[in-house]
Formats: C-alpha cells, structure tokens, sequence
C-alpha cells in the first residue's frame, strides 16, 4: 500500500505509462501481423489465380484438340463416302424393295389362287 499520496500517483503514472506502452505494443504487433497475414493472403490469392489460369488453359487447349480430333474423324468420314457410294446405296435399296414388293405379289397370288380353288371346290 502506498505511503502517501505522492506515491500513489507516481505509481499511476508508471502503471498508466505501462499500459500505453502495451497498448502501443500490441497495436504495433496487430499492424504487423495483419500486413502478413495480408501478404500471405494476397501471395495465396496469386498462386490460386495462378493455378485457375493455368487448368483453364490446360481445359480450352484440351477442348481445342477434342475438337480438330472430331473434325479430323468427320472428313474422314465423308472423305470415305462418295456420290457414287450414295448412288449403289440407293440401287440395294431399289433391288430390296423390288424383290419385296416381287414376294408380296407371290404372296397376294397364292392367297387369291387358294381362295378361288376353295370358291370352286364346294
């Protein structure tokens, strides 16, 4: 307990000098962290950005060869096929369906020719 009045305020004076010399402390070591934390930040935030561009890139240049690779397998393709292809296509469809419609007549006829003998047979 202090003696006298006197030492009571010097003993405030230091204890209030102590406490502004914390506080400055403490906002000097807050400004501190905080700039790292911001450097930090800012140094994850470039490796992130870094690092999208990058698989961005990788995708669209991906994406750019599916593409010539699709195109490339489509000429290809077309290349393969020609009008004359087409035309012998069209001729074996043609040749089908004559001989189809030729076995629907055979059919048509037996079914007529069974009918007029059963007309005739009774």
């Amino acid at each position: 307990m202090p003696k006298n009045d006197n030492d009571f305020g010097d003993n405030s004076e230091r204890l209030a000098d102590d406490l502004r010399t914390t506080a400055d402390d403490l906002a000097t070591d807050l400004g501190v962290t905080a700039a790292d934390l911001r450097e930090r930040a800012e140094a994850a935030t470039g490796q992130l950005a870094e690092r999208a561009s990058g698989a961005a890139a990788e995708l669209a240049d991906r994406a750019q060869h599916a593409a010539a690779d699709l195109a490339d397998m489509a000429k290809a393709f077309a290349d393969k096929i020609t009008p004359e292809d087409f035309q012998n296509a069209l001729e074996q469809v043609r040749a089908n369906l004559d001989h189809a419609a030729q076995d629907v007549l055979a059919a048509v006829n037996e079914i007529v020719t069974a009918l007029k003998n059963r007309a005739g047979g009774k």
